[in-house]
């Protein structure tokens, strides 16, 4: 078979079309060997090989997200501020006002003072009403006060039973990491815990009926 050639008239210059060709292909294969290496060297950089001594292991963290139910259990108020934590006992004043119309003067005092708070009544009629917590300053016990095996949180839980309590807490924002570490000992012995963000300004109101009942729910 006859080679293909071309005579260049001006200087009589004779080119091999064929080779040409050859070498042109040659150079293309060559720059695609070299392209199809150098991607497979960038991967091998960008997926490094490892061994069980060098590789990372991430570990997922698993949060906990609260979410308000109904529940039929006896809520145990209290404020958390100043790093503080305070008990506002319904309990306490409903146990003196019936011992005020046990009296000779029957009669719903509108203001009850305790020793760390007082405690307003306002009626709405019926069997409803609504309980006003008003803290005095400095109130309230600091957690190594509180804590311990016989502080008065350990003497509290162990009187309780938490099939038929919960805990609802205000909290200041400036007691936010304390509220966590006491919810975790709460959590830890099966009490559901309940909570509100408030300032110093916020009402302590609590008021009785399904409705009200329903913002004070744990968590």
């Amino acid at each position: 078979m006859n080679s293909r050639r071309k005579v260049l008239p001006d200087d009589g210059v004779t080119l091999n079309l064929d080779s040409l060709v050859d070498i042109v292909s040659n150079s293309v294969g060559i720059l695609i060997i070299l392209a199809v290496f150098m991607a497979l060297l960038s991967f091998m950089e960008y997926n490094p090989q490892t061994t069980p001594e060098t590789r990372v292991v991430e570990q997922t963290e698993k949060i906990l997200i609260p979410w308000a139910h109904y529940s039929q259990k006896a809520a145990l108020l209290f404020l958390v501020r100043e790093n503080r934590v305070l008990r506002l006992d319904r309990g306490g004043y409903y146990r003196k006002i019936k011992k005020q119309l046990q009296g000779a003067s029957p009669e719903i005092p509108k203001r009850i003072n305790f020793e760390s708070h007082s405690v307003e009544i306002e009626m709405l009629g019926g069997n409803s009403h609504c309980l006003f917590f008003e803290p005095r300053p400095g109130a309230g016990l600091w957690w190594h006060q509180l804590s311990g095996v016989k502080g008065p949180l350990e003497s509290l839980l162990s009187s309780l039973q938490p099939e038929e309590n919960y805990f609802f807490f205000w909290v200041d924002s400036d007691s936010f990491e304390l509220f966590r570490d006491l919810r975790e000992v709460l959590w830890k012995r099966d009490f559901e815990v309940g909570w509100k963000p408030v300032e110093t300004a916020t009402p302590l109101r609590y008021c009785s009926g399904y409705s009200q009942s329903r913002s004070f729910r744990p968590q």
